[in-house]
């Protein structure tokens, strides 16, 4: 769980209830390299009393995995250090509340830095800002990571309100041409014309769409929610947080140990597999229990299922993910390949076939399918696992 700290900025009162929540629940803390703190080692069934503490203590989500805005890192700026020329803290405050939870193609770091120093790292996000003696200077589609690329300089001595005109821009611009998945560094390697056509576009409206995109940028603005506040206002959505759809028995593979004072969870792996039930079926849950396109985590006697609902279709695997020692399939997206139904494994993006467990990739690291029926708006799951390899099915 990652809270919201816009650019950092964290109230007495906001530590002291994030360590409380830390404390309550056992949970391992970290400040990021993004300028707030992540909680670590909560169970899904944990997620909404957790969230509604740290809502009630003021936070909202900081959209951690998304993609979307991750974070505005700043330094101190003219505040508190003898070399800032202006308040960067107070600009990425504003610039993170303003563009929290826009989607897009893929994450948005920003940073802000008080003077030349630059030690907000600005050249290296996607939008960098630069305090001058005169106003900010705006670099941006920089990117640290596997291929680094240096931000390019866009435009100098900016005023605030025409510095964030340009971001919103250039944000909208970047929304509506990037491929899927297309980093902001990667988008201006392909765009034609590259940052010369995009000042003209941003700066100059050459193609005569600059309010256009000011103004879906502020219909974004003006719907922003926290997620997790419409969750925890919503009881279908909170119901979905529960690791098992017939069990309140907590996932036995998640232990704990001390790891520099801190409690850590501990995966493990050697734990034997749960016993099945004796009967040749069981009923596991209601037919509307299970998301539609969705998983979710169930109990076969003790041993651990992921019930996915495809279309019409209810599949079971076993819930560990292959390669790993978590019980997360259940969480993973579902999706198709040449008409196949799969799941896409939450932690290594596998591609399992549903009907038998069997990797897209021809890879030998199979789960086990179980039989399911559905009668009466019931879901039974039988207790012999289906046979490998369904080929001819």
């Amino acid at each position: 769980m990652v809270p919201r700290m816009a650019a950092g900025e964290v109230t007495p009162d906001g530590l002291i209830a994030i360590g409380q929540i830390a404390k309550r629940y056992q949970l391992y803390s970290k400040v990021t390299g993004g300028q707030r703190i992540d909680l670590f080692g909560a169970r899904l069934e944990q997620l909404p009393a957790i969230w509604r503490e740290l809502a009630d203590a003021g936070f909202e989500t900081g959209h951690a995995y998304g993609k979307s805005l991750r974070t505005v890192k700043s330094c101190v700026g003219s505040t508190w250090c003898r070399y800032g020329v202006q308040d960067s803290t107070g600009l990425a405050v504003r610039l993170e509340h303003r563009y929290k939870g826009l989607r897009a193609p893929h994450k948005i770091k920003m940073a802000v830095s008080g003077c030349t120093r630059e030690c907000a790292e600005a050249q290296g996000k996607d939008i960098g800002v630069i305090a001058t003696d005169k106003g900010w200077n705006l670099y941006v589609c920089g990117n640290g990571g596997m291929k680094p690329r240096h931000a390019d300089l866009f435009a100098s001595d900016l005023d605030e309100a025409t510095l964030i005109r340009s971001i919103d821009r250039l944000l909208m611009f970047y929304i509506r041409t990037a491929d899927r998945l297309q980093r902001t560094s990667t988008w201006m390697d392909n765009l034609e014309g590259g940052v010369a056509y995009l000042r003209q576009v941003v700066l100059e409206d050459s193609l005569g769409i600059g309010e256009e995109l000011e103004q879906e940028m502020a219909r974004i603005v003006d719907s922003y929610q926290c997620e997790w506040q419409t969750t925890l206002n919503d009881p279908q959505r909170l119901a979905l947080f529960r690791s098992f759809v017939n069990s309140d028995q907590p996932d036995e593979a998640v232990q704990r140990r001390d790891l520099r004072g801190q409690p850590q969870p501990l995966l493990t792996e050697t734990l034997p597999e749960g016993e099945l039930p004796s009967r040749p079926w069981q009923a596991v849950c209601d037919l509307d229990a299970i998301p539609a396109q969705a998983g979710i985590g169930a109990r076969l006697g003790e041993r651990q299922l992921a019930l996915f609902r495809f279309g019409e279709r209810v599949y079971a695997l076993d819930n560990r993910e292959p390669g790993s020692a978590a019980n997360v399939l259940s969480r993973g997206l579902l999706g198709d390949v040449g008409g196949e139904p799969v799941v896409i494994s939450p932690l290594y993006k596998q591609r399992i076939r549903l009907r038998d467990g069997w990797p897209c990739d021809g890879s030998e690291q199979a789960v086990r399918a179980w039989p399911v029926k559905v009668e009466n708006g019931k879901v039974w799951v039988g207790n012999q696992q289906l046979l490998a390899r369904a080929e001819a099915s």
